[in-house]
């Protein structure tokens, strides 16, 4: 097949009504700038949640961090919701860094501005005081 032609199809079908039980899963993508220099704070997050089907309604992230850890996605909650901006947390059990630090449990929280889509993460470690920031912005491909 040439390529214009796949392409066209390709298309084609991308534009196609999916049944509800096919639905693809909404899609957040963000961009983030380490803030606290530890390694801690990603640089690229997806979030994902399922629109359809058994786990409707289920939201996963994934970020270079569980990549290198787990090798796939877990899954995150909303924890605050208003007019303003929308909160998702999730957390890693026993994580260790390259200087050897390790901790029982990494709690991250990702704040996205429904405005303007500017995102804040946080990242703090069980047993330290410090708090781990940084700081970008997030968007869904395509706009949706």
């Amino acid at each position: 097949m040439r390529p214009i032609i796949r392409a066209t199809a390709l298309c084609l079908l991308a534009l196609a009504p999916m049944p509800a039980a096919a639905q693809a899963p909404v899609v957040m993508m963000c961009r983030i700038t380490d803030e606290s220099g530890t390694g801690w704070v990603p640089e690229f997050i997806m979030l994902t949640r399922q629109t359809s089907g058994p786990h409707q309604g289920r939201i996963e992230v994934f970020d270079p961090i569980l990549k290198d850890l787990l090798g796939r996605p877990i899954p995150a909650q909303v924890t605050a919701d208003d007019a303003r901006a929308r909160s998702y947390g999730w957390a890693l059990a026993g994580v260790r860094n390259r200087s050897g630090q390790r901790t029982e449990r990494l709690d991250y929280r990702l704040t996205v501005s429904k405005r303007d889509g500017s995102a804040q993460v946080e990242a703090t470690a069980l047993g330290y005081d410090n708090v781990m920031t940084g700081s970008g912005v997030c968007g869904s491909p395509g706009g949706g």
